[in-house]
């Protein structure tokens, strides 16, 4: 065993440390990718201490990290925290001596059973001050090995960060937890150590080893374990510190357990916490088998040049149309309409997944403004319920999305998806990667705009702000409730419609080739600036093809849709009840009608815009507020002018058709509608996935300038052809 004389020397190691604000620790097993992620965290910038007493290498790298100065220190490879090797004597020598204030704990995923030893006692010594990284996430994943990060954060009660080092993958989480003040444990890490649990609990709340504990910056409970253990090591280092009472203390505590559980206690200390790994393992850990040859023959037709493409896209139309209609309907209740089964197609529009939410909430909104009158029922029943409803209204949408995209990123049919439709997105700075939230926004697209994060950063940015040009299914319920009023033949309907999604795709596309040639490069440093490339390459590792297994698709669909409750969901709350607000006050006060609140002022003013499509006064100021009730969501549109004109909601058509609108500006105004940005709920999408509110505020102006010029030209050319 090493001889830890060297220890007073310790000084020559921490001077290397001296003005860094933030000491982080990378401590993992050999070959678990520590000096991967170690040259990535410090672009290679670093230098060599040489650990006093052995021969042993540590490396230390300086980096800024959010204002804060961080020293990354990687530490000898372990696989636990009871040395048998010079380099594990190292690495607790260290751990103890340099206390610093976060620790990596390194987990590989590709055998996540054999680091998550290291892992618990890492945890169990310091748990407010480590994080985990899962290594080699994306080799992992190809290799059909899936973790349930979310449960095993839960479990462990710190953050675990799942990262891929060469692919950049997890990087920004893993330093925002790093540069972070705040401690990271949420609760207390159990182990069931059986026998011995009276024991520990009583070594414990020894204040010799409470008073330890604290001068090594770890838990009593931790201590307690190493001295019942018998870690030489640890009781080496215990006796140059002074606190010799305390390895007699452990020498006694060591021989009653010995004859309590027959056993030598560290063995039976290891039996109980691999009892622990194999069942915690069994929880969040999913291996799966290569599919069979059919599931390979459909993964072979995908990546086809020619029939590829084309299969992708009608097996991705037919399952998006499957999942729009179990939540709203369509497009079944216009093919229904359409063959003339009108009951079918009414059923599809009343028992929808939407429609049932809408009418739960409208009840229970309703409720509440009966018991409490006035403007304080007004605001829980149209602004708190009405905004919580507003919320949950997304989340049948978003979870079956997130299944479908599950059923396929597990399976591996997603990656051959992606190769089948780069070469036509390729010409538009984007890559095949991006025809998934690119579909996804004709359901909805907030999910859209999440899907985005399996994007690689720099195309990230073109599709957030390409998707939003999409049209979703609220747009399209405008579309269809005006164009079946003011235009009588479905061929004229049928080329409206038409009109209005290339329009939509044509801006989608140009707005990714300005944001690939004009704005990603302005963001950028003049070094990276000479290395972009607008146009994306596709490099994609095929992983092998895999049946779904539902486990994993859950943890896929639950914790996708946790984050966007999180992270849209606040804001799409919060702007719900300011827009209450405006629709509910005026210079008077409180106001039942709409017509007298700041809202209608404000429509006064955003109507003016109509008057480009032709619109005259009186009109300009109903399609003004429609225009402005369109922000909280594309629906609120029919509502406005309804209400506007003194109809029912229920009487949207006869609204609609007493505007009297021309075919031009009606086409004219379907095209504003389209393409300014959908709703609040994007926006806060696209904020959570930017984090700038500059770039979303941007966008939102870019697509009303955008949206007034196309409607205008629309306009005026339809009139001239007319």
């Amino acid at each position: 065993m090493h001889s830890h004389s060297a220890t007073t020397n310790i000084k020559s190691v921490a001077e290397k440390l001296w003005d860094c604000t933030i000491k982080v620790a990378l401590v993992g097993a050999p070959n678990v990718g520590k000096s991967v992620l170690f040259n990535t965290l410090t672009g290679q910038q670093s230098m060599v201490a040489n650990w006093p007493g052995v021969t042993v290498d540590i490396q230390i790298g300086k980096i800024n990290v959010r204002g804060e100065k961080a020293c990354i220190i990687d530490l000898p490879g372990a696989y636990g925290l009871v040395p048998t090797s010079p380099e594990e004597e190292v690495t607790l020598e260290a751990l103890l001596t340099l206390k610093p204030d976060k620790i990596v704990a390194l987990l590989d995923s590709t055998n996540p059973e054999g680091s998550l030893n290291l892992v618990l006692q890492l945890i169990e010594a310091a748990p407010e001050r480590v994080v985990v990284a899962v290594t080699k996430y994306a080799i992992s994943h190809a290799m059909g090995v899936h973790i349930d990060v979310e449960k095993l954060s839960r479990v462990l009660g710190v953050p675990v960060v799942p990262v891929s080092a060469l692919e950049g993958q997890g990087l920004d989480q893993l330093l925002a937890h790093i540069a972070s003040r705040e401690t990271f444990n949420t609760h207390k890490l159990w182990i069931d150590y059986g026998l011995l649990k009276e024991d520990l609990e009583e070594l414990a709340n020894n204040s010799m080893v409470i008073e330890a504990a604290e001068h090594f910056r770890v838990t009593p409970e931790w201590l307690a374990i190493q001295l019942l253990g018998n870690n030489e090591s640890l009781l080496s280092i215990l006796e140059e510190h002074g606190y010799h009472d305390l390895v007699s203390l452990a020498m006694k505590a060591y021989e009653s357990a010995m004859k309590k559980t027959g056993l030598r206690p560290e063995l039976y200390i290891a039996e109980r916490r691999l009892a622990f790994i194999e069942h915690l393992a069994s929880e969040v850990v999913v291996r799966r088998k290569p599919a069979g040859s059919y599931w390979q023959k459909i993964a072979d037709v995908l990546i086809h040049p020619v029939i590829g493409p084309i299969g992708s896209l009608v097996g991705l139309l037919l399952t998006f149309a499957a999942v729009f209609s179990v939540n709203t309907g369509f497009p079944l209740n216009i093919i229904f309409r359409a063959l003339g089964y009108e009951g079918v197609a009414s059923l599809l529009d009343e028992y929808n997944l939407a429609s049932l939410l809408d009418l739960a909430f409208t009840y229970l909104s309703n409720i509440v403004k009966d018991v409490i009158p006035g403007p304080a029922g007004g605001l829980i029943g149209d602004g708190i319920i009405g905004g919580v409803g507003f919320v949950l209204s997304f989340l049948p949408l978003v979870m079956l999305v997130y299944l479908f995209l599950g059923l396929l990123e597990d399976s591996g049919l997603a990656t051959r998806m992606a190769i089948s439709f780069h070469p036509l997105f390729y010409r538009f700075g984007l890559s095949g990667r991006s025809v998934f939230p690119l579909l996804l926004g004709m359901g909805c697209n907030v999910p859209a705009e999440y899907a985005t994060k399996s994007l690689p950063e720099e195309e990230r940015l073109r599709a957030v702000f390409a998707v939003p040009f999409i049209p979703c299914q609220a747009r399209l319920a405008v579309i269809i409730a005006i164009t079946s009023v003011m235009v009588t033949s479905i061929l004229e309907q049928s080329i409206a419609i038409t009109i209005i999604y290339t329009e939509a795709i044509i801006a989608a596309l140009l707005t990714s080739l300005i944001v690939s040639r004009v704005v990603q490069p302005r963001l950028m440093s003049e070094k990276a600036r000479l290395l972009y490339q607008p146009k994306p390459e596709l490099i994609m590792e095929l992983p092998p093809v895999h049946k779904p297994h539902w486990r994993v698709v859950w943890w896929y669909v639950r914790d996708n849709t946790m984050h966007f409750i999180r992270k849209a969901g606040t804001v799409i709350f919060l702007l719900a009840v300011i827009t209450w607000g405006l629709l509910s006050y005026g210079p008077n006060g409180y106001t039942a009608n709409p017509d007298y609140s700041y809202g209608a002022i404000l429509g006064d003013y955003v109507g003016k815009v109509t008057r480009l499509i032709g619109v005259g006064p009186g009109k300009d100021r109903i399609l003004g507020l429609a225009l402005l009730d369109g922000l909280i969501a594309k629906e609120g549109v029919l509502t406005a002018i309804a209400i506007s004109l003194g109809f029912q909601e229920e009487s949207v058509h006869e609204a609609i058709g007493s505007l009297g609108l021309t075919f031009p500006q009606a086409l004219g105004f379907l095209v504003m509608i389209t393409l300014y940005f959908p709703c609040i709920a994007t926006l806060a999408a696209m904020r959570s996935i930017t984090r700038s509110w500059k770039l979303v505020l941007a966008y939102a102006a870019y697509s009303i300038l955008l949206a007034i010029t196309f409607a205008t030209i629309t306009y005026h050319v339809v009139v001239l052809v007319d």
